[in-house]
């Protein structure tokens, strides 16, 4: 495991099991309740993408245009014939370590996404969470990260991020559930 993501993963894992643990509460085999699911990813997500657009990350990661899902997440809530929701804001992502920090959480979404796929009925949209992926992407990102996390304070800070971004989530879930 890189030692930029072993930091990460060591310093968000409660905000991550919180997430998990409310996320996890929906029934995505439920059109209504899956409807929910997405209506809160879009609260959040296309923020984060946004801040991360604002901020020139396409500098730092070079395939980020062909990483962000905001649009699918809107497709799906059109196929349900749901409202695509007012976005939350994200927090400021004005270094670079932020905006790994914030990076690193929603492309580790799509991981757990293409999991959460599988539940998802074949009658229901689920452009969002199988968007598909190039060969390699995670790695060439966790690369990246070591890369641009060298040292103790960008560590520090991109964690500090990513803790943020969870808590945006989070904030969207508690918002559609209740």
């Amino acid at each position: 495991m890189s030692d930029a993501r072993a930091a990460l993963r060591r310093g968000t894992a409660s905000d991550h099991e919180r997430l998990d643990s409310l996320f996890g509460g929906f029934r995505l085999d439920d059109p209504i309740q899956y409807r929910a699911f997405l209506t809160a990813h879009a609260m959040a997500l296309p923020a984060v993408e946004q801040a991360l657009d604002e901020a020139g990350f396409a500098a730092q990661l070079d395939d980020w245009p062909q990483r962000r899902r905001g649009d699918a997440i809107a497709a799906d809530l059109t196929a349900l014939g749901a409202p695509v929701p007012a976005r939350l804001v994200a927090p400021r992502l004005d270094t670079v370590a932020a905006q790994w920090g914030a990076a690193y959480v929603i492309e580790g979404s799509r991981l757990g996404g293409a999991l959460l796929a599988r539940g998802v009925p074949d009658d229901l949209p689920r452009s969002y969470l199988a968007t598909p992926q190039a060969p390699g992407a995670w790695r060439k990102f966790l690369e990246c990260l070591d890369k641009h996390l060298r040292l103790p304070q960008d560590i520090t800070q991109a964690t500090e991020t990513a803790r943020a971004v969870f808590g945006l989530f989070e904030q969207a879930g508690r918002h559609v559930t209740g």
